[in-house]
Protein backbone atom coordinates (compact mmCIF):
# COMPACT_ATOMS: atom_id res chain seq x y z
CA UNK A 1 0.00 0.00 0.00
CA UNK A 2 1.39 3.43 -0.92
CA UNK A 3 0.29 5.58 2.21
CA UNK A 4 2.04 2.86 4.70
CA UNK A 5 5.18 2.20 2.07
CA UNK A 6 5.76 6.43 2.21
CA UNK A 7 4.64 6.78 5.90
CA UNK A 8 6.95 3.49 6.95
CA UNK A 9 9.80 4.54 4.49
CA UNK A 10 9.47 8.48 6.20
CA UNK A 11 9.54 7.76 9.74
CA UNK A 12 11.51 3.74 10.17
CA UNK A 13 14.72 4.41 8.06
CA UNK A 14 17.61 5.08 10.34
CA UNK A 15 15.10 5.60 13.14
CA UNK A 16 17.67 5.00 15.68
CA UNK A 17 20.29 7.74 13.97
CA UNK A 18 20.11 10.78 16.42
CA UNK A 19 20.65 11.13 19.57
CA UNK A 20 17.56 11.69 22.36
CA UNK A 21 16.43 15.63 21.38
CA UNK A 22 15.40 18.52 23.75
CA UNK A 23 14.39 17.41 26.88
CA UNK A 24 11.24 15.32 26.31
CA UNK A 25 12.62 12.54 24.88
CA UNK A 26 15.55 11.50 27.11
CA UNK A 27 13.05 12.04 30.17
CA UNK A 28 10.56 9.81 28.84
CA UNK A 29 13.47 7.57 28.22
CA UNK A 30 15.02 7.65 31.22
CA UNK A 31 11.66 6.90 32.96
CA UNK A 32 10.81 3.91 30.99
CA UNK A 33 14.52 2.62 31.71
CA UNK A 34 13.92 2.92 35.24
CA UNK A 35 10.56 0.91 34.95
CA UNK A 36 12.62 -1.81 33.38
CA UNK A 37 14.96 -2.02 36.04
CA UNK A 38 12.54 -1.61 38.64
CA UNK A 39 9.88 -3.97 37.60
CA UNK A 40 7.90 -1.21 38.18
CA UNK A 41 5.07 -0.04 36.15
CA UNK A 42 2.93 2.40 38.00
CA UNK A 43 4.77 4.89 39.22
CA UNK A 44 6.78 7.04 37.05
CA UNK A 45 10.38 7.71 37.93
CA UNK A 46 13.04 10.56 36.73
CA UNK A 47 16.57 10.46 38.10
CA UNK A 48 15.44 8.52 41.44
CA UNK A 49 12.49 11.38 41.64
CA UNK A 50 8.82 10.96 41.16
CA UNK A 51 7.79 12.20 37.62
CA UNK A 52 4.40 13.59 37.33
CA UNK A 53 4.11 15.23 34.03
CA UNK A 54 2.67 12.36 31.99
CA UNK A 55 0.76 9.17 33.12
CA UNK A 56 2.55 5.80 32.03
CA UNK A 57 1.47 4.72 28.69
CA UNK A 58 4.07 6.21 26.26
CA UNK A 59 6.45 4.13 28.70
CA UNK A 60 4.57 0.76 28.39
CA UNK A 61 5.11 1.37 24.19
CA UNK A 62 8.91 2.39 25.35
CA UNK A 63 8.85 -1.01 26.96
CA UNK A 64 7.55 -2.87 23.97
CA UNK A 65 10.13 -1.09 21.62
CA UNK A 66 12.77 -2.11 24.09
CA UNK A 67 11.94 -5.45 24.43
CA UNK A 68 13.05 -6.18 20.66
CA UNK A 69 15.73 -3.45 20.27
CA UNK A 70 16.70 -2.86 23.97
CA UNK A 71 17.10 0.43 25.46
CA UNK A 72 18.71 2.10 22.74
CA UNK A 73 17.26 5.29 20.29
CA UNK A 74 15.04 2.99 18.20
CA UNK A 75 13.53 0.90 21.28
CA UNK A 76 12.16 3.74 22.09
CA UNK A 77 10.99 5.23 19.19
CA UNK A 78 9.58 2.67 17.55
CA UNK A 79 5.88 2.88 19.29
CA UNK A 80 5.90 6.58 17.89
CA UNK A 81 6.47 5.07 14.55
CA UNK A 82 4.45 2.17 14.33
CA UNK A 83 1.62 4.37 15.69
CA UNK A 84 1.48 7.36 13.57
CA UNK A 85 1.64 5.14 10.65
CA UNK A 86 -1.58 3.42 12.05
CA UNK A 87 -2.90 7.40 12.35
CA UNK A 88 -1.74 7.82 8.37
CA UNK A 89 -3.58 4.73 7.49
CA UNK A 90 -6.44 5.96 9.53
CA UNK A 91 -6.83 9.15 7.84
CA UNK A 92 -6.39 7.47 4.47
CA UNK A 93 -9.68 4.60 5.41
CA UNK A 94 -11.40 8.12 6.99
CA UNK A 95 -10.86 10.12 3.80
CA UNK A 96 -12.17 7.03 1.43
CA UNK A 97 -15.40 5.73 2.94
CA UNK A 98 -16.64 8.96 4.12
CA UNK A 99 -15.76 11.61 0.83
CA UNK A 100 -13.89 9.79 -1.81
CA UNK A 101 -10.54 7.67 -2.96
CA UNK A 102 -9.29 10.33 -4.18
CA UNK A 103 -9.69 12.20 -1.02
CA UNK A 104 -8.39 9.47 1.15
CA UNK A 105 -5.17 8.86 -1.05
CA UNK A 106 -4.39 12.58 -0.70
CA UNK A 107 -5.20 13.34 2.76
CA UNK A 108 -2.74 9.73 3.39
CA UNK A 109 -0.20 11.47 1.62
CA UNK A 110 -0.26 14.60 3.54
CA UNK A 111 -0.36 13.26 6.46
CA UNK A 112 2.52 10.70 5.85
CA UNK A 113 4.88 13.49 4.30
CA UNK A 114 4.30 16.77 6.01
CA UNK A 115 6.57 18.03 7.84
CA UNK A 116 5.39 17.66 11.39
CA UNK A 117 4.84 13.94 10.86
CA UNK A 118 8.48 13.39 10.19
CA UNK A 119 9.52 15.21 13.15
CA UNK A 120 7.36 14.14 15.84
CA UNK A 121 6.78 10.49 14.36
CA UNK A 122 10.02 9.74 15.21
CA UNK A 123 10.02 11.32 18.69
CA UNK A 124 9.68 9.32 21.91
CA UNK A 125 6.94 11.18 23.43
CA UNK A 126 3.05 10.84 24.28
CA UNK A 127 2.15 13.16 20.90
CA UNK A 128 2.24 10.03 18.27
CA UNK A 129 0.07 8.15 20.62
CA UNK A 130 -2.34 10.64 21.68
CA UNK A 131 -2.49 11.81 17.65
CA UNK A 132 -3.23 7.96 16.80
CA UNK A 133 -5.97 7.57 19.97
CA UNK A 134 -7.55 10.78 18.59
CA UNK A 135 -7.73 9.99 15.31
CA UNK A 136 -9.18 6.47 15.85
CA UNK A 137 -12.10 7.90 18.74
CA UNK A 138 -12.82 10.50 15.35
CA UNK A 139 -12.49 7.43 13.21
CA UNK A 140 -15.30 5.42 15.04
CA UNK A 141 -17.35 8.75 15.48
CA UNK A 142 -17.77 9.44 12.20
CA UNK A 143 -18.86 5.47 11.54
CA UNK A 144 -21.01 6.22 13.87
CA UNK A 145 -22.81 9.55 12.94
CA UNK A 146 -22.30 9.44 9.14
CA UNK A 147 -21.84 5.72 8.72
CA UNK A 148 -25.15 3.96 6.78
CA UNK A 149 -27.18 2.85 10.18
CA UNK A 150 -27.15 6.80 11.14
CA UNK A 151 -28.33 7.98 7.86
CA UNK A 152 -30.98 5.95 7.62
CA UNK A 153 -32.69 7.62 11.17
CA UNK A 154 -32.78 11.05 10.13
CA UNK A 155 -30.56 13.91 11.72
CA UNK A 156 -29.93 13.09 15.12
CA UNK A 157 -26.98 10.60 15.78
CA UNK A 158 -27.79 7.79 18.04
CA UNK A 159 -25.11 5.98 18.88
CA UNK A 160 -24.95 1.98 19.21
CA UNK A 161 -24.15 0.65 22.47
CA UNK A 162 -21.11 -1.31 21.20
CA UNK A 163 -20.14 1.69 19.45
CA UNK A 164 -20.10 4.42 22.24
CA UNK A 165 -18.19 1.52 24.68
CA UNK A 166 -15.49 1.78 21.49
CA UNK A 167 -15.51 5.36 20.98
CA UNK A 168 -14.97 5.16 25.44
CA UNK A 169 -12.32 2.70 25.62
CA UNK A 170 -10.22 4.83 22.81
CA UNK A 171 -10.80 7.67 25.06
CA UNK A 172 -9.41 6.13 27.94
CA UNK A 173 -6.38 5.04 26.38
CA UNK A 174 -5.86 8.48 25.81
CA UNK A 175 -6.23 9.64 29.05
CA UNK A 176 -3.31 7.13 29.84
CA UNK A 177 -1.45 8.82 27.63
CA UNK A 178 -1.85 12.34 28.15
CA UNK A 179 -4.67 13.00 31.31
CA UNK A 180 -7.91 14.34 30.83
CA UNK A 181 -7.45 16.17 27.49
CA UNK A 182 -7.11 12.84 25.89
CA UNK A 183 -11.57 12.80 26.73
CA UNK A 184 -12.51 16.06 27.22
CA UNK A 185 -11.40 17.69 23.68
CA UNK A 186 -12.75 15.05 21.15
CA UNK A 187 -16.12 14.95 23.63
CA UNK A 188 -16.36 19.21 23.06
CA UNK A 189 -16.39 18.06 19.41
CA UNK A 190 -18.50 15.14 19.49
CA UNK A 191 -20.72 16.83 21.18
CA UNK A 192 -20.91 20.33 18.93
CA UNK A 193 -21.03 18.46 16.10
CA UNK A 194 -24.45 16.76 17.86
CA UNK A 195 -25.88 19.62 18.76
CA UNK A 196 -25.40 21.01 14.57
CA UNK A 197 -26.60 17.92 13.55
CA UNK A 198 -29.77 18.28 16.17
CA UNK A 199 -30.46 21.81 15.34
CA UNK A 200 -32.78 21.66 12.28
CA UNK A 201 -35.15 18.99 14.09
CA UNK A 202 -38.09 21.17 15.23
CA UNK A 203 -38.70 20.74 19.10
CA UNK A 204 -35.15 19.10 19.61
CA UNK A 205 -33.77 19.47 23.33
CA UNK A 206 -30.28 19.36 24.89
CA UNK A 207 -31.37 16.68 26.73
CA UNK A 208 -32.52 14.29 23.99
CA UNK A 209 -29.31 14.84 22.00
CA UNK A 210 -26.80 13.78 24.72
CA UNK A 211 -29.21 10.90 25.90
CA UNK A 212 -28.44 9.54 21.60
CA UNK A 213 -24.69 10.25 22.41
CA UNK A 214 -24.99 7.68 25.45
CA UNK A 215 -22.49 9.91 27.09
CA UNK A 216 -22.59 7.41 30.81
CA UNK A 217 -21.69 4.56 28.41
CA UNK A 218 -18.69 6.37 27.24
CA UNK A 219 -17.78 7.79 30.59
CA UNK A 220 -18.48 4.06 32.21
CA UNK A 221 -15.70 2.51 29.02
CA UNK A 222 -13.23 5.66 29.48
CA UNK A 223 -13.04 4.90 33.11
CA UNK A 224 -12.58 1.20 33.16
CA UNK A 225 -9.75 1.42 30.81
CA UNK A 226 -7.72 4.77 32.74
CA UNK A 227 -9.75 4.97 36.44
CA UNK A 228 -7.46 1.47 37.55
CA UNK A 229 -3.75 2.95 37.06
CA UNK A 230 -4.93 6.56 38.33
CA UNK A 231 -6.51 4.86 41.80
CA UNK A 232 -3.57 2.85 41.76
CA UNK A 233 -0.41 5.44 41.25
CA UNK A 234 -2.30 7.61 43.63
CA UNK A 235 -2.25 4.99 46.27
CA UNK A 236 1.24 4.39 45.73
CA UNK A 237 2.42 8.04 45.85
CA UNK A 238 -0.21 9.38 48.48
CA UNK A 239 -1.79 11.18 46.24
CA UNK A 240 1.31 13.18 45.49
CA UNK A 241 1.46 12.02 41.68
CA UNK A 242 -2.42 12.97 40.96
CA UNK A 243 -2.28 16.65 42.83
CA UNK A 244 0.84 17.65 40.85
CA UNK A 245 -0.08 15.99 37.60
CA UNK A 246 -3.79 17.94 37.81
CA UNK A 247 -3.14 20.75 39.35
CA UNK A 248 0.36 21.65 37.78
CA UNK A 249 0.87 20.47 34.85
CA UNK A 250 -3.27 20.40 33.55
CA UNK A 251 -5.43 23.66 35.33
CA UNK A 252 -1.31 25.27 35.70
CA UNK A 253 -0.42 25.08 32.04
CA UNK A 254 -3.89 26.30 30.67
CA UNK A 255 -3.55 29.19 33.26
CA UNK A 256 -0.49 30.68 32.90
CA UNK A 257 2.73 29.54 30.84
CA UNK A 258 5.12 27.26 31.93
CA UNK A 259 9.11 26.99 30.92
CA UNK A 260 8.92 30.09 28.78
CA UNK A 261 6.09 28.67 26.33
CA UNK A 262 3.27 30.89 25.48
CA UNK A 263 2.43 32.50 22.33
CA UNK A 264 -0.20 34.64 20.58
CA UNK A 265 -3.59 34.09 19.34
CA UNK A 266 -1.45 33.69 15.76
CA UNK A 267 0.82 30.79 17.22
CA UNK A 268 -0.95 27.73 15.65
CA UNK A 269 -1.91 29.11 12.91
CA UNK A 270 2.11 29.92 12.40
CA UNK A 271 2.43 26.14 13.74
CA UNK A 272 -0.20 24.42 10.94
CA UNK A 273 1.44 26.91 8.57
CA UNK A 274 5.44 25.19 8.83
CA UNK A 275 4.11 21.56 10.17
CA UNK A 276 2.03 20.84 6.72
CA UNK A 277 4.58 22.51 4.93
CA UNK A 278 5.41 21.63 1.56
CA UNK A 279 1.62 20.68 1.64
CA UNK A 280 0.35 24.28 2.89
CA UNK A 281 1.34 25.95 -0.16
CA UNK A 282 -2.15 26.35 -0.58
CA UNK A 283 -3.08 27.09 3.04
CA UNK A 284 -5.30 30.28 2.11
CA UNK A 285 -6.64 28.75 -1.00
CA UNK A 286 -7.70 25.62 0.83
CA UNK A 287 -9.04 27.69 4.10
CA UNK A 288 -11.27 29.33 1.37
CA UNK A 289 -12.32 26.03 -0.26
CA UNK A 290 -13.03 24.69 3.45
CA UNK A 291 -15.39 27.72 4.26
CA UNK A 292 -17.22 27.31 1.05
CA UNK A 293 -17.42 23.86 1.74
CA UNK A 294 -19.18 24.28 5.21
CA UNK A 295 -21.57 27.31 3.78
CA UNK A 296 -22.93 24.59 0.73
CA UNK A 297 -25.52 22.91 2.65
CA UNK A 298 -26.28 21.08 -0.62
CA UNK A 299 -22.78 19.46 -1.13
CA UNK A 300 -22.60 15.88 -0.79
CA UNK A 301 -19.31 16.11 1.69
CA UNK A 302 -20.89 18.73 3.75
CA UNK A 303 -21.59 16.80 6.81
CA UNK A 304 -18.28 15.08 6.94
CA UNK A 305 -16.87 18.63 6.73
CA UNK A 306 -18.89 19.73 9.53
CA UNK A 307 -17.47 16.79 11.97
CA UNK A 308 -13.62 17.63 10.87
CA UNK A 309 -14.29 21.17 11.49
CA UNK A 310 -15.41 20.63 14.84
CA UNK A 311 -12.83 18.32 14.89
CA UNK A 312 -10.24 20.87 14.16
CA UNK A 313 -12.04 23.98 15.62
CA UNK A 314 -12.20 22.42 19.36
CA UNK A 315 -8.61 21.49 19.79
CA UNK A 316 -6.91 24.72 17.96
CA UNK A 317 -9.36 27.13 20.46
CA UNK A 318 -9.44 25.34 23.43
CA UNK A 319 -5.52 25.34 23.23
CA UNK A 320 -5.59 28.40 22.27
CA UNK A 321 -6.85 29.63 25.16
CA UNK A 322 -4.43 27.97 27.39
CA UNK A 323 -1.22 30.11 28.50
CA UNK A 324 1.37 27.51 27.64
CA UNK A 325 1.70 26.57 24.05
CA UNK A 326 3.78 23.90 22.46
CA UNK A 327 3.93 23.14 18.35
CA UNK A 328 2.80 19.46 19.15
CA UNK A 329 -0.24 20.40 21.47
CA UNK A 330 -2.64 20.64 18.42
CA UNK A 331 -1.10 17.57 16.28
CA UNK A 332 -3.99 15.94 17.18
CA UNK A 333 -5.91 18.14 14.75
CA UNK A 334 -3.82 17.68 12.03
CA UNK A 335 -5.64 14.42 9.91
CA UNK A 336 -8.46 16.64 9.94
CA UNK A 337 -6.61 18.98 8.48
CA UNK A 338 -5.06 16.72 5.94
CA UNK A 339 -8.41 15.94 5.19
CA UNK A 340 -9.29 19.10 3.96
CA UNK A 341 -6.19 19.45 2.04
CA UNK A 342 -6.90 16.01 0.31
CA UNK A 343 -10.78 17.89 -0.68
CA UNK A 344 -9.26 21.37 -1.86
CA UNK A 345 -6.85 19.03 -4.46
CA UNK A 346 -9.52 16.59 -5.45
CA UNK A 347 -11.13 19.84 -6.31
CA UNK A 348 -8.51 21.41 -7.90
CA UNK A 349 -7.54 18.13 -10.18
CA UNK A 350 -10.99 18.59 -11.56
CA UNK A 351 -10.71 21.94 -11.94
CA UNK A 352 -14.26 22.06 -9.84
CA UNK A 353 -12.97 24.61 -6.99
CA UNK A 354 -16.62 26.20 -7.33
CA UNK A 355 -16.32 29.11 -5.41
CA UNK A 356 -13.91 30.59 -8.33
CA UNK A 357 -17.12 30.16 -10.83
CA UNK A 358 -18.23 33.35 -9.56
CA UNK A 359 -15.21 34.95 -11.17
CA UNK A 360 -15.86 35.46 -15.35
CA UNK A 361 -12.50 34.61 -16.13
CA UNK A 362 -10.51 31.19 -17.97
CA UNK A 363 -11.30 29.18 -14.53
CA UNK A 364 -8.15 27.08 -15.45
CA UNK A 365 -5.58 29.92 -15.59
CA UNK A 366 -7.04 30.78 -12.33
CA UNK A 367 -6.36 27.40 -10.96
CA UNK A 368 -3.26 27.18 -12.41
CA UNK A 369 -2.60 30.12 -10.57
CA UNK A 370 -3.10 29.40 -7.75
CA UNK A 371 -0.99 26.41 -7.68
CA UNK A 372 1.92 28.53 -9.41
CA UNK A 373 1.58 31.13 -6.21
CA UNK A 374 1.92 27.95 -3.84
CA UNK A 375 4.84 26.66 -5.58
CA UNK A 376 6.70 29.87 -5.53
CA UNK A 377 6.54 29.92 -1.39
CA UNK A 378 7.92 26.51 -1.76
CA UNK A 379 11.09 27.87 -3.93
CA UNK A 380 11.57 30.57 -1.30
CA UNK A 381 11.33 28.60 1.96
CA UNK A 382 13.86 26.53 0.41
CA UNK A 383 15.55 29.61 -0.81
CA UNK A 384 15.93 30.46 3.26
CA UNK A 385 17.13 27.59 4.15
CA UNK A 386 19.64 27.46 2.07
CA UNK A 387 20.68 30.20 3.83
CA UNK A 388 19.53 30.00 7.26
CA UNK A 389 20.93 26.48 8.25
CA UNK A 390 24.36 27.21 7.31
CA UNK A 391 24.01 30.41 9.91
CA UNK A 392 22.34 28.03 12.66
CA UNK A 393 25.10 25.50 11.82
CA UNK A 394 27.69 28.12 12.33
CA UNK A 395 26.57 28.78 15.74
CA UNK A 396 25.41 25.38 16.72
CA UNK A 397 27.67 22.92 15.45
CA UNK A 398 30.30 24.72 13.28
CA UNK A 399 31.54 22.05 10.75
CA UNK A 400 28.10 21.27 9.58
CA UNK A 401 27.18 24.43 7.62
CA UNK A 402 27.02 22.04 4.40
CA UNK A 403 23.47 21.12 5.30
CA UNK A 404 22.12 24.09 3.62
CA UNK A 405 22.05 21.97 0.69
CA UNK A 406 18.64 20.11 1.45
CA UNK A 407 17.23 23.65 0.57
CA UNK A 408 17.51 22.45 -3.05
CA UNK A 409 14.74 19.81 -2.62
CA UNK A 410 12.13 22.35 -2.26
CA UNK A 411 13.61 24.47 -4.62
CA UNK A 412 14.30 22.27 -7.02
CA UNK A 413 10.53 20.40 -6.41
CA UNK A 414 9.30 24.50 -6.68
CA UNK A 415 10.22 24.48 -10.49
CA UNK A 416 10.12 20.83 -11.57
CA UNK A 417 6.24 21.68 -9.82
CA UNK A 418 5.81 24.69 -11.38
CA UNK A 419 6.58 23.24 -14.92
CA UNK A 420 4.09 20.60 -14.17
CA UNK A 421 1.04 22.94 -13.26
CA UNK A 422 2.02 25.03 -16.63
CA UNK A 423 1.50 21.46 -18.34
CA UNK A 424 -1.93 21.10 -16.76
CA UNK A 425 -0.48 17.57 -15.56
CA UNK A 426 -2.39 17.81 -12.08
CA UNK A 427 -1.79 13.77 -11.20
CA UNK A 428 1.97 14.88 -11.04
CA UNK A 429 1.69 17.97 -9.40
CA UNK A 430 0.40 16.31 -6.01
CA UNK A 431 2.56 13.63 -6.25
CA UNK A 432 6.04 16.34 -6.50
CA UNK A 433 4.23 18.14 -3.22
CA UNK A 434 4.33 14.84 -1.61
CA UNK A 435 7.76 13.81 -2.85
CA UNK A 436 8.88 17.28 -1.66
CA UNK A 437 7.66 16.49 1.46
CA UNK A 438 8.50 13.45 2.13
CA UNK A 439 12.18 13.29 0.69
CA UNK A 440 13.05 16.61 2.98
CA UNK A 441 11.66 14.89 6.15
CA UNK A 442 13.43 11.48 5.14
CA UNK A 443 17.10 14.37 4.70
CA UNK A 444 16.45 16.09 8.22
CA UNK A 445 15.92 12.93 10.29
CA UNK A 446 18.35 10.76 8.64
CA UNK A 447 21.15 13.08 7.88
CA UNK A 448 21.21 16.50 8.94
CA UNK A 449 19.72 15.27 12.85
CA UNK A 450 22.50 12.52 13.51
CA UNK A 451 24.81 14.75 12.40
CA UNK A 452 23.70 18.12 14.50
CA UNK A 453 22.64 15.23 17.51
CA UNK A 454 26.38 13.76 17.77
CA UNK A 455 27.76 17.23 18.21
CA UNK A 456 24.73 19.40 19.74
CA UNK A 457 23.51 16.76 22.63
CA UNK A 458 25.08 15.99 26.00
CA UNK A 459 26.10 12.34 24.36
CA UNK A 460 29.06 14.29 23.36
CA UNK A 461 30.44 14.87 26.54
CA UNK A 462 29.77 11.03 27.50
CA UNK A 463 31.69 10.17 24.37
CA UNK A 464 34.21 12.59 26.15
CA UNK A 465 34.28 10.78 29.55
CA UNK A 466 34.86 6.91 28.07
CA UNK A 467 37.88 8.75 26.49
CA UNK A 468 39.04 10.02 29.23
CA UNK A 469 38.24 6.43 31.41
CA UNK A 470 36.22 8.20 33.22
CA UNK A 471 33.13 6.47 34.88
CA UNK A 472 29.52 7.97 34.49
CA UNK A 473 29.22 6.45 38.08
CA UNK A 474 31.57 9.16 39.03
CA UNK A 475 30.01 12.17 36.99
CA UNK A 476 27.60 14.76 38.95
CA UNK A 477 25.78 17.90 37.52
CA UNK A 478 25.35 21.44 39.44
CA UNK A 479 21.91 22.60 39.78
CA UNK A 480 20.20 21.31 36.22
CA UNK A 481 20.50 17.83 35.33
CA UNK A 482 19.97 17.74 31.45
CA UNK A 483 17.56 14.51 31.06
CA UNK A 484 19.82 13.03 28.23
CA UNK A 485 22.57 12.50 30.90
CA UNK A 486 20.34 9.99 32.73
CA UNK A 487 19.40 8.30 29.75
CA UNK A 488 22.77 8.42 28.50
CA UNK A 489 24.51 7.11 31.15
CA UNK A 490 22.61 4.55 32.26
CA UNK A 491 21.55 5.53 36.41
CA UNK A 492 20.87 8.54 38.29
CA UNK A 493 22.78 11.86 38.18
CA UNK A 494 23.83 13.08 41.62
CA UNK A 495 22.78 16.96 41.66
CA UNK A 496 24.95 19.20 43.15
CA UNK A 497 23.33 22.55 44.92
CA UNK A 498 26.25 24.48 46.48
CA UNK A 499 30.12 25.31 45.40
CA UNK A 500 31.36 23.39 48.96
CA UNK A 501 29.31 20.19 47.36
CA UNK A 502 31.12 20.40 43.77
CA UNK A 503 34.44 20.92 45.42
CA UNK A 504 33.95 17.98 47.86
CA UNK A 505 32.34 16.02 45.00
CA UNK A 506 35.67 16.49 42.93
CA UNK A 507 37.93 15.68 45.57
CA UNK A 508 35.97 12.79 46.48
CA UNK A 509 38.06 10.97 43.92
CA UNK A 510 40.87 11.12 41.50
CA UNK A 511 38.07 9.94 38.25
CA UNK A 512 35.12 12.45 39.61
CA UNK A 513 33.59 14.90 36.64
CA UNK A 514 31.18 17.47 37.03
CA UNK A 515 28.80 18.69 34.18
CA UNK A 516 27.79 22.72 34.55
CA UNK A 517 25.28 24.85 32.49
CA UNK A 518 28.45 27.05 30.96
CA UNK A 519 25.87 30.24 32.45
CA UNK A 520 26.81 28.54 35.87
CA UNK A 521 30.34 28.28 35.45
CA UNK A 522 31.48 31.20 36.87
CA UNK A 523 29.98 30.61 40.17
CA UNK A 524 32.37 27.49 40.38
CA UNK A 525 35.36 28.73 38.66
CA UNK A 526 37.04 29.55 41.88
CA UNK A 527 35.66 25.78 43.63
CA UNK A 528 37.40 23.80 41.31
CA UNK A 529 40.55 21.70 42.21
CA UNK A 530 43.74 22.50 40.41
CA UNK A 531 44.16 18.52 38.93
CA UNK A 532 40.72 19.31 37.36
CA UNK A 533 39.80 21.77 33.94
CA UNK A 534 37.38 21.61 30.97
CA UNK A 535 37.81 18.62 28.97
CA UNK A 536 34.84 19.73 26.33
CA UNK A 537 31.84 21.43 25.77
CA UNK A 538 28.62 20.48 23.60
CA UNK A 539 26.14 23.53 22.39
CA UNK A 540 22.96 21.93 23.01
CA UNK A 541 19.47 21.98 20.81
CA UNK A 542 18.08 23.14 24.56
CA UNK A 543 19.75 26.62 24.65
CA UNK A 544 22.00 25.08 27.01
CA UNK A 545 26.20 25.30 26.64
CA UNK A 546 27.41 22.64 28.50
CA UNK A 547 30.84 22.33 30.24
CA UNK A 548 32.37 18.88 31.01
CA UNK A 549 35.39 19.28 34.08
CA UNK A 550 37.48 16.47 34.78
CA UNK A 551 40.62 15.40 36.03
CA UNK A 552 43.42 16.59 33.46
CA UNK A 553 47.41 16.78 33.46
CA UNK A 554 49.02 19.84 34.53
CA UNK A 555 49.85 21.37 30.96
CA UNK A 556 46.48 21.16 29.86
CA UNK A 557 44.75 23.21 33.00
CA UNK A 558 44.26 27.10 31.85
CA UNK A 559 45.01 29.23 34.60
CA UNK A 560 42.13 29.98 36.82
CA UNK A 561 41.32 33.67 36.06
CA UNK A 562 41.74 33.10 32.88
CA UNK A 563 38.74 30.66 32.95
CA UNK A 564 36.64 33.07 34.91
CA UNK A 565 37.04 35.68 32.82
CA UNK A 566 36.42 33.62 29.66
CA UNK A 567 33.29 32.58 31.31
CA UNK A 568 32.08 35.99 32.54
CA UNK A 569 32.96 37.18 28.99
CA UNK A 570 30.67 34.89 27.17
CA UNK A 571 27.83 35.00 30.13
CA UNK A 572 27.93 38.80 29.35
CA UNK A 573 27.36 38.21 25.51
CA UNK A 574 24.95 35.11 26.09
CA UNK A 575 22.41 37.91 27.49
Amino acid sequence: MIIAGTAAFVLLLKLGATPLWDDDEPKNAACSVAMLESNDWVVPTFDGRLRVEKPPFVNWLHLAGMSIFGPTETGVRLGSAVLTIGTCLLTWHIGVQFFSQTIGFVAGLVMATCIWTGVGGRASTPDAPLVFFTTLTFFLFFKESLGKRSQQKGDYIRFSKCGAMAIGTVCGLAVLTKGPIGFVIPSMAMLVFALIRAWSVPKSSLLHVLTQLKPFTILASMLVVALPWYVWVTIRTNGEWLKEFLLVHNVGRFVQPMEGHSGSILYYPTIIAIGLFPWSLVLIAMVIHWVALIRLRTHRYHPAIQLISCWVGTWIIFLSLAGTKLPGYIWPAYPALALVTGCFFDAWKRGKLFWLSSWKRDLHRLHDLIMQTGFAVVFFTGLALSIALPIASLYWCPGTEWIGIIGLVPILGAVFGWRLTLLRQRQRVITTTAFIGGFLSLLLSVIVAPQIGHIATPKALLHSMEKGNLSHTSMASFRNTPPSLVFYSGGPVTKLQTQFDVKRHLTSRKDASLIVDRRKFHLLSRSIPKSHGIISEANTVSSRHLILIGPVDEDEIAPRDHIHDSAITWLTQFQ
